[in-house]
């Protein structure tokens, strides 16, 4: 009888051992197969990039650019792009991560200027080829869609008094303001996405609510995970994100027009 219920205890046990291998092999399975396709979804974008007809075409010579004349390039391409914005009659919005420079700009007059905090470019970014950044930067980009946790423009419903004592009362009451998380995010048309976050030493914004936020946009890569586990490859948008003050976030965020124009210089 004890045999049995040894030969049953050791079963059980091997059993049990099978089904935890078995799924830390398919955890890490898909783990890897998630890698690969990241991958080959970055190389792919890359590949695109490079084959557009006026990247291609561009003679420019990326083995005699040092980092001196890197700089000088990349500058004159910013330089046209923000030139190329002047000629709308709506604010534009230019990103100069050189100088961690944020501006609104209207008919090449800057209206507006804060300082970038912090930033993180995705490595894509460092491995364009000249003719590639060229095709990216050198003209301006339109902003497809806005994804924001505040409104653009603010609604305040006041309830209407029933009398004179009531309207003077209201007119003396003060009303606390209550702390709004600034984080938006801008997709552009040339398929790059742009995540501003306000945030410095005298936020008054609750911290949780701006990380769900930003989980609720990372939820994302759980559609891409889905995608390579049916060994497909994934989109893939390259990130840049900003970190400014929270006021000048808002600010920024509500001068914007519907459909502005961006220029970045990395």
């Amino acid at each position: 009888m004890s045999k049995e219920r040894n030969y049953n205890s050791r079963s059980f046990h091997l059993f049990r051992n099978y089904i935890t291998y078995s799924i830390l092999l398919v955890i890490i399975g898909i783990a890897l197969q998630y890698g690969v396709f990241s991958v080959m979804a970055v190389r792919q974008k890359m590949k695109m990039f490079d084959q557009q007809i006026d990247a291609a075409l561009l003679p420019i010579n990326e083995r005699h650019m040092d980092s001196v004349l890197a700089d000088l390039f990349k500058k004159k391409v910013f330089l046209e792009t923000r030139f190329q914005m002047s000629k709308a009659d709506s604010i534009s919005l230019s990103v100069n991560l050189k100088d961690s420079i944020l501006q609104l700009e209207l008919k090449g007059v800057v209206i507006k200027s804060t300082k970038i905090t912090d930033f993180e470019v995705d490595q894509f970014f460092y491995q364009l080829k000249p003719a590639t950044y060229q095709h990216l930067f050198g003209t301006q980009s339109r902003v497809k869609s806005y994804l924001s946790t505040i409104s653009k423009a603010p609604v305040i419903v006041k309830k209407a008094p029933k009398d004179t004592t009531e309207a003077q009362a209201s007119n003396v009451k003060i009303e606390s303001l209550k702390p709004e998380v600034v984080h938006w995010m801008l997709t552009l048309d040339k398929e790059i996405v742009l995540k501003i976050e306000g945030s410095d030493q005298y936020s008054r914004s609750d911290w949780w609510i701006g990380r769900k936020f930003w989980f609720k946009e990372d939820m994302n890569s759980l559609k891409n995970l889905k995608e390579t586990i049916r060994f497909k490859v994934p989109e893939y948008y390259p990130v840049i994100r900003l970190v400014i003050s929270e006021s000048e976030a808002k600010a920024i965020y509500r001068a914007l027009p519907a459909k502005p124009f961006v220029g970045i210089r990395l």
